[in-house]
């Protein structure tokens, strides 16, 4: 399978491309009121308002910095009614594409139950990386948060 990769700090991740939409540069966004800090906010994307997760803020407690590499990875997030989103990944770092098979990534041997998105680790020439499971990245009250204007709604 093909992959995204990018870092954070001086780890690495990556997120399956199959799930991904497009990776475009970093823009302005709108502040979502009550939002966990993680949410960085919503964009305008070809004519719909797409909500936007900064993994950094996520997982690292700290916002994702202003870098040339920094990109919003936008993908089709699947929600727990199975509706199908865009989302938009705030980034740093998104440099590079890799070829692994799913049986690479073996489990960590540790449960994260703040952090159910992180997947297995694969073994690298300079370390690990980190498969991002991108759909279990929201817990149900922040998908209601950002997607609410798409609940009850019939595709």
């Amino acid at each position: 399978m093909l992959l995204l990769c990018f870092s954070m700090d001086d780890e690495r991740y990556a997120l399956e491309v199959s799930k991904v939409h497009k990776v475009i540069p970093r823009v302005s966004m709108k502040k979502i009121p009550k939002a966990p800090d993680w949410v960085a906010g919503v964009m305008h994307y070809q004519g719909s308002s797409v909500p936007v997760i900064d993994l950094c803020a996520l997982s690292l407690a700290r916002k994702c910095r202003q870098r040339l590499s920094s990109r919003i990875i936008l993908v089709n997030y699947r929600a727990g009614n199975n509706e199908e989103h865009l989302l938009g990944l705030l980034a740093e770092q998104v440099n590079e594409t890799m070829r692994r098979q799913e049986e690479d990534f073996s489990a960590t041997g540790l449960d994260s139950p703040k952090a159910p998105y992180l997947g297995g680790v694969a073994r690298e020439q300079d370390g690990l990386i980190q498969w991002i499971e991108i759909d279990k990245l929201l817990p149900g009250k922040v998908q209601e948060l950002l997607f609410q204007s798409h609940l009850g709604e019939e595709h």
